[in-house]
């Protein structure tokens, strides 16, 4: 069932009889209302015998209204009807809320009893209304900018946002209060908000005030979140404001589940994406697509070769996400990347230089087992750096294999990489640290007492940057280190 809330202020001309307002001041129309009122007072004198407060609105439309005088006079709202009709004939149900003033001192101004008799017209009017029109109590100074937007703010906030739609009429009330309900109207309910209004001698016009308003507000929140490639958050203010079109919105959470290594959803959000794009950008997304298929396997495969390929496209999406981590400030996932980037970096150059696969099948780490028996003096070489040979493939096992690769082997090239891992493991910290970090060893150390690991301990930037360089005159000397090691991985592997 469609709904729709009216919401307007009502001013001193909303009241009076075809296009004449019965307290209209202006020059052109002085004839008309002044001739309306000498009605209204004759009307009254039948009823009651007395003459109407000609001076004061507000005694003027009291009077009427408490007498029922105005029930013979046929007056109506004159600046909201057409737009009434326009609403009403469009949906299921319709409720309306009429703004008037009725301050704690009354003003002669005050438009409650003037919204009074407008309910009664309405409801007369269109009897489904009856229990679906309100007056809601202005009480405080309408002029008052600041008082009428915290006014409005307060009201607004009480009333349901279970609408289709939400339309504004303008046309009457002070200026603070026609900029309030504006202003309160579109922060309460966004893209459902729009003007409704009728110039005078034309036809009501509508406004979609709140889609415009909100896309350009929005177009900012989702420009933030793209620059920091926040892509979940960009695609739902994307697609809820209507700043995207769909493929892009699945596109969007594919980049989102590709940064957390996702890759079945992320390709499944890409096909999604295909069947919703042109025909230019389908080819961009079925590109990405099979880029993303030789990611998706949790299983290494016989090949020595195919599986160094893609460890290093994944070390090339994990240093790119880890960069992400870093300039987002989101430094306990930085320092838990880092660590996956050591393993993943050393097992993919040990797997290189000695044709072995150290992953685990069955129990057993076959290929680890095989290069320690076939090559006695690599074996030794592990033995002699306190490694437990016989508990299989961990970081360290691999950081000596690295080792002895670059002191027995000459495999210089290696050295910046295995110079970087150095880092990560040693204890770095000047004798100037901070108390948080007395007891803690190096940057390996932080992750394990961190929330990714074993403890609660937090993670800032600063404590990495002390940590990790005795040499803290470049911060970022961490992020130039693993730039380093992935343009190494990419020429080396």
């Amino acid at each position: 069932m469609s709904k729709a809330l009216f919401l307007s202020n009502v001013g001193n001309r909303d009241l009076g009889f075809g296009e004449i307002a019965l307290f209209d001041k202006t020059k052109d129309a002085e004839e008309g209302p002044k001739r309306l009122r000498e009605k209204c007072d004759k009307k009254y004198q039948e009823i009651t015998e007395k003459n109407l407060n000609l001076k004061s609105f507000f005694e003027f439309t009291k009077e009427l209204y408490l007498s029922k005088a105005y029930e013979e006079l046929n007056l109506e709202p004159i600046l909201i009807k057409d737009s009434i009709k326009s609403i009403y004939e469009l949906y299921d149900e319709m409720n309306i809320k009429l703004l008037a003033t009725m301050q704690e001192n009354s003003h002669n101004q005050d438009t409650y009893y003037s919204a009074e008799i407008i309910k009664e017209w309405l409801i007369r009017k269109y009897p489904k209304l009856k229990g679906n029109v309100e007056i809601v109590k202005i009480n405080k100074n309408p002029s008052d900018y600041a008082l009428m937007l915290e006014e409005y703010s307060t009201i607004f906030n009480k009333f349901s946002n279970d609408y289709d739609d939400v339309y504004l009429g303008i046309t009457g009330g002070a200026p603070a209060q026609i900029s309030s309900l504006i202003i309160n109207g579109v922060l309460r309910w966004e893209t459902k908000t729009k003007i409704f209004y009728k110039p005078h001698g034309k036809k009501p016009q509508e406004n979609n005030i709140g889609e415009m308003l909100f896309k350009k507000f929005k177009n900012e929140e989702y420009d933030a979140y793209m620059d920091s490639e926040m892509y979940l958050l960009a695609s739902e203010v994307g697609k809820k404001y209507g700043l995207i079109e769909d493929w892009e919105y699945h596109k969007l959470r594919a980049l989102h589940f590709k940064n957390l290594f996702d890759f079945e959803q992320a390709i499944d959000e890409l096909n999604k994406a295909f069947k919703k794009a042109n025909i230019d950008n389908k080819k961009h997304i079925r590109k990405e697509i099979k880029s993303l298929e030789k990611l998706d396997s949790n299983e290494p495969t016989k090949d020595i070769k195919e599986n160094i390929n893609r460890y290093k496209l994944l070390i090339n999406l994990l240093i790119d996400t880890m960069i992400r981590k870093w300039k987002n400030g989101d430094y306990v996932d930085f320092v838990g990347r880092l660590f996956r980037l050591e393993e993943a970096v050393l097992i993919t150059i040990v797997e290189k230089e000695f044709n072995k696969s150290m992953d685990k099948e069955k129990g057993k780490f076959q290929g680890y087992e095989e290069l320690l028996e076939e090559n006695p003096d690599v074996k030794k070489y592990l033995i002699e750096g306190h490694i437990q040979v016989d508990k299989g493939v961990n970081r360290n096992s691999l950081f000596y294999l690295v080792g002895y690769l670059i002191d027995k082997k000459g495999f210089k090239k290696y050295k910046p990489i295995h110079d970087i891992i150095i880092k990560l493991n040693n204890n770095n910290k000047t004798k100037k640290t901070t108390e948080k970090l007395k007891k803690v060893e190096c940057l390996s150390d932080l992750r394990n007492k961190s929330v990714l690991a074993h403890g609660f301990m937090g993670v800032s930037k600063k404590n990495i940057i002390e940590l990790y360089d005795k040499d803290k005159s470049n911060e970022n000397k961490i992020i130039d280190d693993i730039d380093l090691i992935k343009r190494l991985i990419n020429k080396l592997i």
